[in-house]
């Protein structure tokens, strides 16, 4: 029953992940997120890829914190202590998680790090070129941490190809033109 359910959740990330290139509405963009990581962490827990948990648990608090402060009228108070929660909670799972590696480190759990801290790095970055290009080493990295996993190699092979083709295609552009890419979706 585990095994179908992972199966399930594992095929679910695909689509979710294919459903968030396609949305052109920043609300639409933030719920299929929040389905996606979501269903991504319960599904990484079930896999026992903490290093994916940790990222889907940011992910979804990101979400969640910009949702209810962009969407609703929630008090400036009572979002800044949901952040706290959640951050707190996410520190707390990266400390088990990363003494858990150092216990018993692996090349695939490292790659896993790897691509966690890459893609952490591509969120903060102020450049789209500089995004795409952490992004694509993602998907190389992730591909090598997760391979033998269909969903996640699927995954990361759509990463890869995205990437490439917006990095290729937007190769002769200025940087207002970039801006006025992102700013037309």
């Amino acid at each position: 029953m585990v095994d179908l359910l992972k199966e399930v959740l594992g095929w679910t990330s695909v689509v979710l992940y294919i459903l968030l290139t396609i949305f052109n509405s920043m609300k639409f963009t933030r719920y299929a997120a929040f389905a996606s990581a979501t269903n991504d962490t319960v599904w990484s827990i079930l896999m026992g890829w903490w290093p994916k948990v940790i990222l889907n648990l940011s992910v979804n608090a990101i979400n969640a914190y910009r949702y209810v402060k962009d969407f609703t009228k929630t008090g400036k108070a009572v979002v800044n202590t949901l952040a706290a929660i959640m951050a707190t909670a996410i520190l707390y799972i990266t400390y088990i998680a990363i003494s858990a590696f150092i216990a018993e480190p692996t090349l695939t759990v490292a790659l896993q790090y790897g691509d966690l801290i890459i893609i952490v790095a591509a969120l903060y970055m102020t450049s789209l070129k500089n995004y795409r290009m952490l992004m694509l080493l993602s998907g190389f990295v992730g591909m090598a941490g997760y391979f033998g996993n269909p969903q996640m190699m699927i995954i990361k092979a759509l990463v890869i190809a995205i990437m490439s083709y917006k990095l290729y295609s937007t190769r002769h552009m200025t940087k207002d033109q970039q801006l006025a890419e992102i700013i037309n979706r």
